[in-house]
């Protein structure tokens, strides 16, 4: 369904994870759904609260050790490597699990960081912990490489995202409201090119007809696979 393009953006969220045993972030019975854990969320209560934030994402951190991409992750990357000379493909996540590198995809724009790396706020190392206690580095618990609310998107993510953005002709949404900014701009920017513009969820909410082409309700390994067919 979507060959023939040459600058592909596809944003995924929390519903390309959920069949990974991941939970979502804002639906029904998501993680920031419940008051306490999302207290823990903001970047200033690592201020006053580190030890409970770090436990709490080192938490996230052990629980997708285990887990393993899910056939949508897998049908992005046999698409991005089937795809021809001279095409790009940028896969965007909101996600923080690694699993779109995981199942091989190689253009991957973390926005909102990564639970894999942790960074010391002491000296500035980042690394990727083995298992075990949450880390710790120049006698201070590190924390997470995550974006954590009231912190900005890096630079370099913001960069790449824009880039990317600016020379698509086609963008598909995955597995995310896209309600969220700055994501939530991504496809006015991408029909500003004049992209063609497809939202694959298991809800479509309201006002997303409006932004998209297309949109199609349904979970994330059934609709990905079928549009992002190889053969």
């Amino acid at each position: 369904m979507l060959s023939g393009y040459r600058n592909i953006v596809v944003l995924t969220g929390a519903g390309i994870s959920h069949s990974a045993g991941l939970p979502t972030y804002r639906g029904p019975g998501g993680l920031w759904t419940d008051p306490k854990l999302a207290a823990l969320t903001d970047a200033r209560s690592l201020l006053d609260r580190r030890t409970e934030v770090t436990d709490l994402f080192w938490t996230f951190r052990e629980a997708i050790a285990g887990v393993v991409p899910t056939p949508a992750h897998r049908a992005l990357a046999a698409f991005e490597a089937a795809l021809p000379a001279g095409a790009r493909f940028t896969i965007i996540t909101q996600n923080i699990d690694g699993l779109h590198q995981a199942a091989g995809s190689q253009q991957v724009c973390e926005y909102h960081g990564s639970l894999v790396r942790w960074r010391c706020e002491v000296c500035g190392m980042e690394s990727s912990p083995p298992a075990g206690a949450a880390p710790e580095h120049c006698g201070a618990r590190m924390r997470p490489c995550v974006v954590m609310f009231g912190e900005n998107i890096p630079v370099e993510a913001e960069r790449t995202a824009k880039h990317a953005l600016r020379d698509c002709d086609l963008f598909v949404a995955i597995g995310t409201s896209g309600m969220v900014a700055p994501a939530s701009s991504f496809v006015s920017w991408a029909r500003l090119n004049h992209a063609r513009r497809i939202l694959l969820n298991l809800e479509i909410y309201d006002g997303a007809r409006e932004l998209f082409d297309e949109c199609q309700a349904g979970p994330a390994d059934e609709l990905v696979p079928r549009w992002f067919a190889t053969a």
